[in-house]
């Protein structure tokens, strides 16, 4: 897949690229397709990097001008015990779903967080893996391994029962499922929605995108993603009743739309002018700057109907933390 702005996982990499990075630098793992994209979207600096100072970030300002507006939120970070880089990525009323790494370039584990109590997710089958990236209101995740036979695999889980999502040929990775059970997320360069399981796929472009990520998608059915221009710029895109929105933030050099409410709000990251990455919230038309409060650079993954954000942040060492926010 072309090199999206995301990020995901450079998960099953032997040698992966440095978490949320978005060097344009080629992977050295042998997984060159959608798992290195993801973390790539996110663009959180990767660890021993130098952050450019503070004051850089907000040249020039988005906000100062009054193209956005910015949002306090209450952060709590969620890290694995003794896991030296944590992101989270979804959440339901009682789950959080995330994934970290002891060495902090290659993610390589998924967790969940139930009632403060923090357990491993496992796959059966998996060398490498699984990296979680959704969760719906049933419980039901989904994600990515790599198998003992170096292949990767989507997947989801539901109460326990494994099925592989696994597109014909190439690399197949879902980023979400919504609670009708419709996941979304990429096929080599394209996007895609499967309505059960993976018994048959619907792919798609946005029009003149060399690569297309699906990453969230609502009850209604309304998907988000991110997509690359010919000029090898991401931007984010809201895809509604067959028809394609560009989202872009104000002054962004890249957009990444990552997830959607029902409610229509969008949370997602954008880079900026120095290169380092903020969240945002897209709500009725308008943008929002969200940044935990003295980080470096900050991302968000999902906004949930009760306005809960989830995410990762780059503390003043360059530690990747996964955050929750209200």
């Amino acid at each position: 897949m072309k090199t999206i702005s995301l990020a995901l996982l450079a998960l099953v990499c032997t040698a992966a690229e440095p978490a949320l990075s978005q060097s344009a630098e080629t992977p050295r793992s042998t997984l060159s397709g959608s798992l290195s994209n993801v973390l790539r979207l996110l663009n959180v600096p990767s660890p021993g990097t130098t952050v450019a100072p503070l004051t850089r970030r907000f040249t020039p300002d988005a906000v100062a001008l009054g193209l956005a507006t910015a949002r306090v939120y209450r952060f709590a970070s969620a890290d694995y015990p003794g896991a030296s880089t944590s992101y989270v990525f979804d959440e339901n009323s009682s789950t959080i779903v995330g994934d970290f790494a002891y060495n902090s370039s290659n993610l390589s584990a998924s967790f969940t967080l139930r009632s403060n109590l923090y357990q491993t997710f496992t796959v059966p089958g998996a060398l490498v893996g699984p990296l979680s990236t959704g969760i719906n209101t049933g419980g039901e995740i989904v994600g990515v391994y790599r198998d003992f036979a170096e292949v990767v695999h989507g997947f989801v889980d539901k109460a326990g029962v494994l099925t592989k999502i696994d597109e014909s040929s190439g690399e197949t990775t879902p980023y979400d499922i919504n609670d009708s059970g419709t996941i979304v997320g990429a096929h080599d360069s394209h996007g895609f929605s499967t309505a059960d399981d993976g018994a048959s796929f619907t792919d798609f472009d946005v029009p003149g995108a060399t690569a297309t990520m699906a990453t969230g998608i609502n009850s209604s059915g309304v998907i988000v993603g991110a997509w690359t221009d010919s000029s090898s710029h991401t931007h984010g895109f809201l895809l509604s009743g067959g028809v394609f929105q560009s989202l872009d933030f104000p002054l962004a050099a890249g957009t990444t739309a990552m997830g959607i409410n029902d409610s229509n709000e969008i949370a997602g990251s954008f880079s900026d002018a120095a290169g380092l990455s903020h969240g945002f919230i897209y709500s009725a038309g308008a943008y929002i700057q969200v940044d935990v409060a003295g980080a470096p650079a900050t991302v968000l993954t999902r906004i949930k109907n009760n306005g809960h954000v989830t995410g990762a942040y780059a503390d003043s060492s360059n530690e990747v933390h996964g955050l929750t926010g209200h």
